[in-house]
């Protein structure tokens, strides 16, 4: 082994030297190249794009508040009760309602098909049923979860 070092220690030397030189450079020139080409690949995006781009965010921003009022608005709560009616025939309740509480209560009876109440802020005018009530109970119940 001293005898092959003695003869071509100074290759191996000079070998590995230029190996790790050519290493070096690959790892400078990748490091810094990217940085180049991203500079080089900003500077020559549309500024048109980035300007509608920037349009529609300003509008989506100043909608917000409009969409928020609406969805106070929009039918989002739900309660459902199947019950056994009197007759032994199978019935159902069903409020929905929007956040404040103003809906509809649909509810199916032998006698009449189906009936529709309004409700407003969680109450009717008209006389519920102890299913009715608890159905808007439920919308209720939804709305105080979320």
């Amino acid at each position: 082994m001293l005898e092959i070092w003695n003869n071509a220690g100074f290759y191996l030397w000079a070998l590995t030297t230029a190996l790790v030189i050519v290493a070096l450079a690959w790892l400078a020139y990748n490091t810094f190249a990217a940085k180049g080409a991203a500079a080089a690949l900003a500077a020559a995006v549309d500024t048109s794009l980035v300007e509608a781009l920037d349009e529609r965010v300003t509008s989506l921003a100043e909608a917000a508040p409009h969409m928020q009022a609406t969805l106070g608005r929009s039918l989002q709560y739900t309660g459902l009760v199947r019950f056994t009616d009197v007759t032994g025939a199978q019935a159902f309740a069903l409020a929905v309602s929007n956040a404040r509480g103003d809906g509809f209560v649909l509810s199916s009876s032998v006698r009449g098909g189906l009936n529709a109440k309004p409700v407003t802020r969680w109450s009717s005018l008209q006389p519920l049923s102890l299913e009715e009530q608890s159905a808007i109970d439920q919308a209720r119940g939804e709305q105080d979860k979320s």
